[in-house]
């Protein structure tokens, strides 16, 4: 009786036998180990890590890369002059006729003016007993501003008084319409400022100089030979940070 039971035991559905189970065993340490043996890639693997960053075509670009522009280096009365802007305000007074100083005064000019850079900026006034500026504005040296100048220029003549002090005060004016660093003003005169009643010259630099708050450079180009004319242009060059050049 009781060796059926153990027979109908071993027989049961759902009963294992010995061996069914340590081969059950084995394929359940091999499917660990397979498991075990495939690498595992996470945010942080270095191949996550080296991936490339999402770039324009052609790279990036830093600011430091750019180019600056470099300044204009002009030659006026034989001296160079560096600048990005340039006012020139010239005296036209009844003295420029005496030995041909307007006719070399409208040469340099031209010359200065047609050799700036498209990049630069230029304006001009010239000066009597009144104003008479080229068109008013310092702007960009296209090659229609330039021939413009040009013609300008051609057509002054001397006449009246030296009103220099109120011609450079209208080309401080012009220099801070525009938005260049290296500003430079350069007046071209035979004489010391006189209109009407004003006939101080330490009056005319007077104004000048307070007007001149922002500290622009006066460079002047002294073409006369009377000492009192040196004399001021040489206070006028000093008190606004100019050069000074003596053109006989």
């Amino acid at each position: 009786m009781t060796d059926r039971k153990n027979n109908s035991r071993k027989h049961q559905p759902g009963g294992k036998s010995a061996p069914l189970q340590r081969h059950s065993r084995v394929l359940a340490t091999a499917l660990m180990l397979l498991v075990a043996s495939i690498p595992m890639t996470t945010d942080a693997s270095p191949e996550r890590q080296r991936r490339p960053l999402d770039l324009p075509a052609g790279g990036g670009k830093f600011i430091e890369d750019e180019e600056e522009t470099l300044p204009d280096v002009i030659h006026f009365y034989g001296h160079e002059f560096e600048g990005d802007a340039f006012i020139w305000v010239l005296d036209t007074s009844t003295s420029m006729i005496i030995d041909g100083r307007i006719e070399h005064l409208r040469s340099e000019f031209i010359g200065a003016v047609s050799s700036l850079s498209s990049e630069s900026e230029f304006g001009a006034v010239a000066f009597n007993s009144h104003l008479r500026p080229f068109d008013g504005h310092c702007s960009r040296a296209t090659a229609a501003r330039k021939l413009a100048a040009s013609s300008w220029v051609s057509y002054l003549s001397p006449s009246g008084g030296t009103c220099m002090a109120t011609a450079l005060i209208h080309g401080l004016e012009m220099a801070r319409d525009t938005c260049r660093t290296n500003r430079r003003i350069i007046v071209v005169g035979d004489g010391v400022p006189s209109c009407g009643a004003q006939i101080d010259p330490a009056v005319a630099l007077s104004h000048v100089t307070c007007a001149n708050w922002d500290h622009i450079p006066i460079d002047a180009v002294f073409i006369g030979g009377g000492e009192a004319g040196f004399d001021f242009f040489q206070d006028l060059t000093e008190s606004n940070g100019g050069i000074l050049v003596i053109s006989q």
